[in-house]
């Protein structure tokens, strides 16, 4: 038998991905010196918040 195709299940999969890469984000953030690294970190820190915010909307 199949495996049953369930949305809801790749989803949070995907949100679990991007949260990884936030943490390691946030780690990487935290050890950045310079301010142009900071500025860079930090904008990728707000997109990946904002598509996992954007997938737990998609959640019932």
């Amino acid at each position: 038998m199949g495996a049953v195709y369930n949305p809801e299940a790749e989803i949070m999969a995907q949100i679990e991905k991007l949260e990884i890469t936030a943490r390691e984000l946030r780690r990487r953030l935290q050890e950045a010196t310079l301010p142009q690294d900071r500025r860079v970190i930090e904008r990728q820190l707000q997109e990946v918040e904002a598509e996992i915010e954007q997938l737990r909307r998609k959640l019932p």
